[in-house]
């Protein structure tokens, strides 16, 4: 009984995991990641003080035309 239930949790978690990175448009980098804002790619950042994003024009991601 204790495995069914230990796989259900599993399977479940997986699946949350799934669900949530297939709906994310930045790249992660470690503590960085690239994001999309107006057609334009940056590089952010997370530290202890928060988050800080750059302009990256050698990003390995392609953002889509959107007028803002």
């Amino acid at each position: 009984m204790s495995k069914r239930i230990t796989l259900l949790v599993l399977v479940a978690a997986f699946g949350l995991g799934a669900v949530v990175g297939l709906q994310t448009t930045s790249v992660q980098a470690g503590s960085c990641f690239y994001k999309c804002i107006c057609s334009q790619a940056y590089k952010c950042c997370t530290t202890q003080y928060g988050t800080s994003c750059k302009l990256a024009p050698t990003a390995p991601i392609g953002c889509p035309q959107v007028a803002c």
